[in-house]
């Protein structure tokens, strides 16, 4: 793929790296003048139609996100079977790399990183869109440190698309995805948290909370095992920091943080205090040296103790505890009573629920949708704000999921497109851009290049267009084709290619540049009729009209064959008056000799014109001749 340029822009640079999904390639936009990375589907991908189609419609969502902490998606091609996302160029690392060199990162570094991930989830977020692959490997690093997230949405289209199996396709994201994805069930915005929480577990420790020899066997510890708190593998980590990280990977998602907005205020409190508490320790006393005047009073009243002696304290202790069975006792009570009213809650609201056909909604009205929607007990939600679209009307569903005929739970959310109806653009102008400058300009408005038709141009350089239509400035409908008039440049003075056949080079190029051609292309062949040097082919019939300055190729007879070493016959001259008859006789004169038979003249004549024929033949020479297809005379010309 190295110096392949796909759809005339994107020139492929190098290959930055490789994943389970898609190649990654540093190109150079050639419009544009600019860096780009650019993200290339495989192969197992671009064969299915469905995931093309979610993988589009994702990654336009996420093109609309504009956010600093977020890759920018500019662009979405394809060309032939290469199906491409065309991104921001983040010069720098990613995090995964960043741990694997430091072991583990600083507390405030972490929690830094941390709060920039969430503010790019937020965004995402709020415009109805799930990352479902939050990992260092997806999170790219500038050099200044800067977070961003990048595969936005291209998760989200592969989640859609196929059904969640846990096999080696998904190996690098099994470490982090939460326990809803490893059951396959409903995706929601907390399942990004539950794998940012996993990933600030990793920053901390310098490892994933659960490993396994197998995807199946990590996702079974994400749905069944309690992870080992983080503290034992680093004590350095706060409390309030450890107390963070279990709640975002709690397995019910209920008992994680609502929002990414929750957690990056639960963040910017554990920052608060470490500020807090770093500024108070610089407040301690600090003995400058200076002389200072102390009262014996000070001391003594600093001296007294206002605390209990610690035979007190024990005893204290001893009669306010309470009983060690009492308290398991009451913890087990407890546990039982949450836990048996957890599962009646979670039966009742998410498995005593009837399994109900989905209708199919695709091109109705959104308020119709609804209605129908209802009728099954199940809800719509919007995934975006609506998509424009040439043929389905305003507020008309475009897409949906899941998929009409499919069969689910009453609680299942149905996600829908809506339609913002066909969308108008400006024509822009294409007067003086070349052709190639045309097609990128309109293909970047989602417009077609239609009819060209070519015609000369004293005023407009060759390829460039002279015009257009629809005009520039009309209003028109998205991908519609614009029909152009392209320059061939000035019309070229038209000349007659003169018959060089049987003269010598020599004389065919001064011939040639007389008539201001340019010599093309010169050859040589061994022939059966020309002595060497002598012109056998052009590359145009005499009399042919070309334009004048065009290269005209030449064959040049390297010499005549004689495979008997017979006589050869040089410069043998045939004399022919036409006979008398009708007015216009088609007269042929054909050679016969050691090489074979060759017609050696052809032409229209009237009665009484005069032929001359020269030729070269090997050995014994014969000739026929033919009026009008007919053979009129025939001979010996030499032994």
């Amino acid at each position: 793929m190295i110096g392949k340029i796909l759809n005339e822009r994107y020139k492929i640079i190098k290959e930055l790296g490789k994943g389970g999904m898609a190649i990654v390639y540093e190109a150079q936009d050639l419009l544009l003048d600019r860096k780009v990375a650019l993200k290339m589907l495989r192969a197992e991908y671009v064969n299915d139609a469905n995931f093309i189609k979610r993988f589009r419609h994702e990654a336009k969502a996420v093109a609309k996100l504009s956010h600093p902490n977020v890759v920018n998606i500019y662009d979405i091609g394809q060309e032939g079977n290469y199906q491409y996302l065309v991104m921001e160029d983040v010069e720098g690392t990613n995090l995964k790399d960043l741990i694997e060199k430091k072991g583990r990162l600083e507390l405030v570094e972490t929690l830094g990183l941390a709060k920039q991930i969430l503010a790019a989830l937020a965004v995402a977020h709020k415009n109805n869109i799930i990352h479902c692959d939050i990992k260092p490997h997806n999170i790219l690093l500038t050099r200044d440190m800067q977070v961003k997230v990048t595969d936005f949405g291209i998760a989200r289209a592969i989640s859609s698309a196929t059904t969640m199996t846990i096999t080696d396709t998904i190996v690098g994201s099994a470490h982090y995805f939460s326990p809803e994805q490893a059951r396959g069930a409903d995706i929601e915005t907390r399942s990004d948290l539950y794998s940012l929480g996993i990933v600030i577990y990793e920053m901390l420790t310098g490892v994933v909370p659960f490993w396994g020899d197998s995807p199946i066997s990590v996702a079974l510890k994400h749905i069944q095992e309690l992870p080992k708190l983080p503290s034992l593998i680093n004590p350095e980590i706060p409390k309030n920091v450890e107390q963070l990280i279990m709640k975002a990977i709690a397995k019910d998602p209920e008992d994680r943080f609502a929002t990414a907005e929750e957690m990056k205020a639960a963040i910017d409190e554990i920052l608060a205090d470490l500020r807090f508490r770093d500024k108070s320790r610089k407040t301690d006393f600090l003995d400058d040296g200076a002389t200072r005047v102390i009262k014996k009073a000070d001391l003594k009243e600093s001296s007294k103790r206002d605390y209990l002696s610690e035979r007190e304290y024990v005893s204290y202790r001893e009669e306010t505890r309470i009983p060690a069975w009492l308290k398991w006792t009451i913890f087990l009570f407890l546990f039982f009573i949450i836990a048996l009213t957890g599962s009646f809650i979670f039966y009742r609201q998410y498995m005593d629920v009837p399994v109900v056909e989905v209708p199919d909604l695709l091109g109705k009205d959104l308020a119709d949708a609804r209605k129908d929607a209802a009728q099954v007990g199940l809800h719509l939600e919007l995934q975006n704000e609506g998509i424009h679209h040439p043929e389905i009307p305003e507020n008309h569903i475009i897409s949906q999921y899941p998929l009409g005929g499919e069969r689910v739970r009453q609680t299942r959310k149905i996600m829908v497109t809506i339609s913002l109806g066909p969308a108008v653009l400006t024509v822009p102008d294409l007067t003086n851009l070349s052709l190639r400058e045309a097609r990128i300009l309109l293909e970047n408005q989602k417009l077609t290049v239609g009819d060209i038709e070519e015609i000369y141009s004293d005023e407009f350089a060759r390829g460039t267009v002279i015009s257009q239509y629809p005009a520039a400035g009309e209003e028109i409908l998205l991908e519609t084709e614009i029909d152009l008039l392209v320059s061939k440049g000035p019309e070229p003075n038209m000349v007659p290619v003169p018959n060089l056949i049987g003269l010598s080079l020599e004389e065919a190029i001064e011939k040639l540049e007389g008539l201001n051609f340019k010599i093309g292309n010169i050859s040589e062949k061994m022939t059966r009729r020309f002595l060497s040097n002598q012109v056998a082919e052009m590359a145009y019939e005499a009399g042919t009209a070309i334009p004048e300055g065009s290269e005209v190729d030449l064959v040049v007879s390297s010499g005549l064959i004689n495979t008997q070493n017979d006589v050869i016959h040089k410069g043998v001259t045939m004399n022919f008056t036409v006979p008398a008859g009708i007015w216009n006789q088609y007269i042929e004169i054909v050679i016969i000799d050691n090489n074979g038979r060759d017609l050696i003249y052809e032409g229209e004549h009237h009665p009484g014109d005069f032929i001359q024929v020269i030729f070269n033949s090997v050995g014994s020479t014969y000739y026929e001749i033919y009026i009008n297809q007919q053979l009129r005379f025939d001979g010996t010309l030499s032994k």
